[in-house]
């Protein structure tokens, strides 16, 4: 007898925590646990330990697993075939508040550190690179510049024995021609050398002044017209240019590679203390006091709670319906 009672009761709640409508025990129960949610510090709903601990596991885990290769290939496959199939220009075929959004951050105002640029750039590679751009541009410059030796006073001259020398012995003949040929080779000798000692010289003034332009307060709008204009550059190619630009490289290298670095500094004996270090000190310095008042500064809180009580009222109903909740009810009130 008791036991029927007790089955009537869990069947007459259970019915009672179905219902529907607005105004349901469900309803009232999902919006209570959202709400609880909501009221809780962002500290104590996001433990930095734990969440640090569990986020370091997860890297581990997924960079040892198989997963990693099968969902960055997948990922990259699947960029390349939307790009290669794609004719239009990349700014046809990206939305129009992106490149809109992009552009307007490439025309804010950004004034690099000389310091920090010149570090970047005055490297023995960029040095060795603007060198040989500037000896060859000399060279070239002074080839065109230069007249002809034969026809400076010495060139002439050589020549004018060339043509005393027209009709008799044939070693005379050779003889101007090889002088010529020596001044020519001389000039052009000089030229290469002070080319070169020029570009030496000239090194650190060319970088100097690359950084001056490009950090230069004063030239602001040069700069970010130069960004402007990269980025149209960009937005002209279109994706099969870029799918033939990725089909170069050795994409399963890379990847490998990029997993790999990410195992070196999991591996590190100190990568969870400062992972854990790092996520306490943001929430410590952040201070966004509740769940509710951080998402009311986004504001999003009244669309966000809206949302999360339907999803939690759906779960648990979805639980409700389970024979093992009612299992767990009749339980409860045996």
């Amino acid at each position: 007898m008791v036991q029927n009672s007790t089955n009537a009761e869990a069947e007459l709640l259970l019915d009672r925590l179905l219902a529907t409508g607005s105004d349901s025990s469900t309803r009232s129960l999902a919006e209570l646990l959202v709400d609880h949610q909501l009221s809780s510090p962002l500290q104590r709903l996001i433990d930095a330990e734990r969440s640090a601990t569990s986020a370091y596991q997860l890297l581990v885990s997924w960079q040892r697993s198989e997963l990693a290769d099968q969902s960055l290939n997948q990922g990259l496959q699947e960029l390349t075939s939307w790009l290669a199939a794609e004719p239009r220009p990349l700014g046809e075929a990206l939305p129009d508040e992106l490149r809109e959004t992009l552009a307007r951050l490439a025309a804010q105002p950004f004034t690099p550190s000389r310091e920090l640029l010149l570090s970047l750039l005055d490297r023995p590679a960029v040095r060795s690179l603007i060198r040989e751009l500037l000896v060859d541009t000399l060279i070239s410059f002074g080839q065109r510049l230069r007249n002809p030796v034969v026809e400076t006073r010495l060139g002439r001259g050589i020549s004018g024995i060339g043509k005393l020398a027209k009709g008799r012995a044939g070693g005379v003949r050779s003889l101007a021609g090889g002088l010529v040929g020596a001044v020519s080779s001389e000039v052009e000798r000089q030229l290469e050398s002070r080319a070169a000692e020029f570009a030496d010289n000239a090194l650190t003034q060319v970088l100097h002044k690359l950084a001056d332009y490009l950090c230069s307060p004063s030239r602001s709008a040069e700069q970010a017209a130069l960004r402007r204009a990269l980025l149209e550059g960009l937005w002209e190619l279109s994706g099969s240019q870029l799918a033939s630009e990725l089909s170069q490289t050795d994409h399963k290298l890379s990847l490998q590679l990029l997993r790999e670095s990410l195992g070196a500094w999991l591996a590190r004996p100190n990568a969870e203390i400062e992972l854990k270090q790092a996520l306490t000190n943001y929430l410590e310095q952040a201070d966004f006091g509740s769940l509710d008042e951080f998402l009311r500064l986004l504001g999003c809180r009244d669309s966000l709670r809206s949302q999360a009580i339907d999803e939690s009222e759906r779960q648990l109903r979805a639980l409700m319906a389970t024979e093992s909740f009612s299992d767990w009810l009749q339980k409860l009130l045996s």
